[in-house]
């Protein structure tokens, strides 16, 4: 997989290009949504959940914008895997053309879709930290650890992108199916509340769930200032290779029968 990203860099470079202006292509401000988007929500965020709801995080009842804060920054790792899983889904039939090309590297398309998914994560992440230093007047000193902390979660990515594209294309009720397991995922990952507030009889739920750990080290690093977590980080790595080579094998096999499919 990666001698073909290698070899093949200039083309995923110009695709993972053409897929983000084709998502604002026809917009008055084209790519400027991308800022404005999360910048909104953020404010609606720290609005609802700290003015309206009056929410709390556990760490520090005082603070009235940690709420949002938190609920943006998991919200902003968590979007990265749910728009992998969606627009996985349509992915080779909407790719119909390069199917048919015998030379194309199938398999660099649900890398562009991480890519694609990864820069609107960047720029929520910008976002998050500017209104971190507006609000508190510092950045996080473990922010260089925000690179490696992300990497399973690419790698993730990637994997989860290559099994649902595969199997998409024989199994029409698949992108049903994924629609109501984002929104699950989404509740059973730590996005609207702390890992620790989960009652330790319910808890393994939670930690079955790959993206949990990895909302944790990021939510740390990013907010807390706390160092990554290896057993965190462990534990995730090993659920992301996995899914990976799982999904990888998928495709591989898979492909050659996509164009007498579509």
């Amino acid at each position: 997989m990666l001698k073909t990203l290698y070899v093949n860099g200039y083309l995923l470079r110009q695709l993972v290009k053409k897929d983000i202006r084709q998502r604002y292509q026809g917009s008055v401000l084209g790519v400027l949504w991308s800022l404005l988007v999360p910048v909104l929500m953020l404010v609606i965020y720290t609005f609802i959940f700290s003015e309206v709801f009056q929410a709390k995080w556990s760490i520090d009842t005082a603070d009235t914008y940690q709420f949002a804060l938190m609920l943006f920054c998991g919200l902003s790792t968590f979007n990265l895997i749910g728009e992998v899983m969606n627009r996985s889904t349509t992915l080779i039939q909407s790719n119909a053309n390069y199917v048919k090309k015998v030379i194309f590297p199938l398999e660099i398309l649900p890398v562009v879709l991480v890519l694609s998914a990864l820069f609107h994560c960047v720029v929520s992440f910008g976002i998050l930290i500017a209104a971190r230093f507006l609000l508190y007047h510092s950045i996080s000193s473990t922010l260089y650890l925000l690179l490696p902390a992300m990497l399973p979660l690419v790698v993730l990515a990637v994997g989860i992108g290559l099994f649902i594209a595969a199997i998409s294309v024989y199994l029409k009720d698949v992108g049903n199916v994924i629609s109501v397991l984002v929104t699950v995922l989404m509740y059973l990952s730590p996005v609207f509340f702390p890992l620790n507030a989960v009652p330790k009889e319910f808890r393994i739920i939670c930690e079955m769930n790959p993206i949990t750990y990895m909302i944790e080290n990021i939510r740390n690093i990013v907010l807390y200032e706390v160092s990554i977590n290896a057993v965190f980080f462990a534990i995730s790595c090993a659920a992301a290779f996995a899914v990976f080579f799982i999904g990888y094998a998928v495709f591989m096999r898979t492909k050659e029968g996509f164009a007498d499919v579509i």
